[in-house]
């Protein structure tokens, strides 16, 4: 049976996709709708109705063939699982939030009611800065005169989650079709910023994990003390 990353038990019985819920659901957040496909049954098996948690979990099954991340959320709008005029966070769990000095949801709320004031219709919450993949070097006549291992270069990053308002459904419905497969980051993104409507909330590079291989696993791990 395929069991979906964000549903598979870490060694402590807990899981990405609790985790996330939870850290939402302490900040005031009571109805959640899971985007599933692959190993869908695993996520529904393993949150119900939500009723273990204390909150409301609905599903939307991504239909065949896949519409990516754009075409999935424009699924969701379409069957009412998201509702045309609600504000809606879009997080990927194994994008994992740990360490944040305050509150993570009530934060980026805050940041993306501050950019709807000034016109933005989604907000991006984005790494302040992101370490340099490699040795990273100053070089002055051919002589190198600093080293250092993977620097920090500030080149904010998406850490996988985005705040919508309500207006942004109909981007959705506009800029999807059935049947295309597409990633509302690489549509709806570049069209959002050439007209000023997508603001962006930093949140420190440490205080997210992007779980997305072996190494990363293992880091959660240390992270949580397990």
């Amino acid at each position: 049976e395929d069991v979906n990353k964000n549903a598979f038990k870490l060694p402590n019985g807990d899981s990405m996709i609790e985790m996330t819920v939870r850290m939402y659901r302490d900040a005031g957040f009571k109805d959640f709708v899971a985007l599933v496909r692959h190993g869908a049954e695993s996520i529904m098996d393993l949150l119900g109705d939500g009723a273990k948690l204390g909150v409301n979990m609905r599903y939307s099954r991504d239909p065949e063939p896949p519409g990516g991340k754009g075409g999935a959320v424009r699924n969701a709008i379409e069957n009412g699982s998201i509702p045309k005029n609600k504000y809606f966070v879009i997080h990927n769990p194994d994008d994992v939030v740990l360490d944040y000095p305050g509150c993570f949801p009530k934060d980026i709320i805050a940041g993306h009611l501050a950019g709807e004031k000034c016109g933005a219709l989604a907000t991006v919450v984005v790494a302040e800065e992101t370490p340099f993949a490699f040795t990273g070097m100053k070089i002055t006549d051919n002589f190198v005169e600093q080293i250092e291992m993977y620097p920090m270069i500030p080149v904010p990053t998406h850490i996988g989650v985005t705040v919508f308002s309500p207006a942004a459904a109909e981007h959705f419905k506009d800029n999807f079709k059935s049947g295309t497969k597409a990633d509302f980051e690489k549509v709806l993104f570049p069209i959002f910023s050439a007209s000023k409507k997508l603001y962006a909330v930093g949140v420190p590079y440490d205080s997210w994990l992007a779980v997305n291989n072996a190494k990363a696993y293992k880091q959660l791990l240390e992270k949580l003390n397990i």
